[in-house]
This record gives C-alpha cells, structure tokens and sequence, in this order.
C-alpha cells in the first residue's frame, strides 16, 4: 500500500471517530457477537454457518432500561456470515445487557431481542461501559424468522435465522475518544516520518547523487 493509501486511510478513520464521538466525553465501544446458525440472507441460504456481527456505540448514549442497560449503534452494525458475505444492518439496532438475568444480546430497534447470550454472572455489574471478554458460553437465536416480529433487513436483503441454541462468544473493547485522537495523529505523524525517511533514501540512491 503506498503513503497516500495509508493517509487515506488514517483520514477516514479520523473522520469515523469525529462522526461517532459527538460528545467531547464520549466513548468509542466496540460490541462483537459470535455464533453459528443456520437460516438465509437476501436469496442466499446457509447452514451451519459461523457468523460474526460487529457493531459500534457511544457509551455516552446509554440508556439504562431498568434493570440493565442498552446503547444504540445508530446503523453501524455488520454481520459476516461465512461462505456467504458481509453486509450492514438497515435497521436500527442496539446491544444491552440485562443485569437481573446477567445476560447480553443483540436488540432490534422494536426491542425484539435477536440474539441473546452468553448468560455469565460477570454481566450482574457490568454496566456496558467498560471492555469485557472475550466471555463463552451458551447463547439462543430467536425471533429472526417470526411473522410476529419485524423482518430483520440487511444490505443483502432480509435475514432470516432459525431460532436455535448455539455456543456464543462476546466481546466489548472500549477507546475513549482522547485516545483514538491520539492514536490518529501519532499515526500519521509516524506515516509523515516514513514518508521523508523514503523520500531521503530514495535521493541518496538516484542516478543523479550517484559518484
């Protein structure tokens, strides 16, 4: 990947965190769920497949629902399914944890929960605002492929799962903003560095200061 790529790069990842921040305070966390299931994608189905959403929030925007807490993730949430793709969640989406039940999962913006687990008495205090896991356990899928719930609608289509337990892991990592800012400017400050290191090295050994 050449320098301006990489600056590219570093850039939009510095807007992302500008566009996600909103509040000087605030805080970048990171949800990650795992599972396998078996269902369909759009016209695509897949069976038995390991599958991975990834979803963003703002600890700032935390909403505490009474006996647990939830943060949206204000449409940027992806699944990867595998053998399949990946592709963004059109609906409004959000993660919580249910302190009462010590259990996490992942919400439709209807409050129809859609993926929930692992159940782990560690999520009793876990207030969603701090980075936890990765945490294992026994998860369930339900309501992705029900007539009394809402259609679950992707960048590729609907998406179904049939409810089922599975194994599940967990993850949030947390990065207040100060620090992602940080790591942006250090990042393309070391990236202006190897630009004149190359630079430098690459007038030493034109044919022109060749003797």
């Amino acid at each position: 990947m050449n320098l301006k790529k990489c600056l590219l790069n570093i850039v939009s990842f510095g807007i992302l965190v500008a566009l996600l921040s909103g509040k000087a305070a605030a805080a970048l966390i990171t949800f990650t769920h795992t599972g396998t299931g078996s269902g369909a994608i759009g016209s695509t189905s897949f069976s038995n497949a390991d599958f991975i959403i990834t979803a963003v929030g703002d600890t700032n925007n935390r909403i505490n629902f009474g006996g647990g807490f939830s943060i949206d993730h204000n449409n940027k949430a992806l699944i990867s399914i595998s053998g399949v793709g990946t592709f963004s969640f059109s609906d409004k989406t959000s993660t919580f944890v249910n302190n009462d039940n010590h259990i996490v999962g992942f919400n439709h913006s209807l409050n129809s929960d859609l993926f929930n687990g692992p159940i782990d008495v560690v999520f009793a205090t876990w207030n969603l605002d701090t980075s936890i896991g990765p945490i294992t356990g026994t998860g369930e899928l339900l309501q992705w492929n029900d007539p009394f719930h809402p259609i679950v609608q992707t960048s590729g289509g609907d998406l179904f799962f049939v409810d089922a337990f599975v194994p599940v892991t967990f993850t949030a990592t947390v990065v207040p903003i100060p620090a992602a800012i940080w790591l942006f400017g250090s990042g393309l400050l070391g990236l202006i560095g190897v630009s004149r290191r190359s630079a430098t090295l690459i007038d030493h050994h034109s044919p022109t200061n060749r003797k």
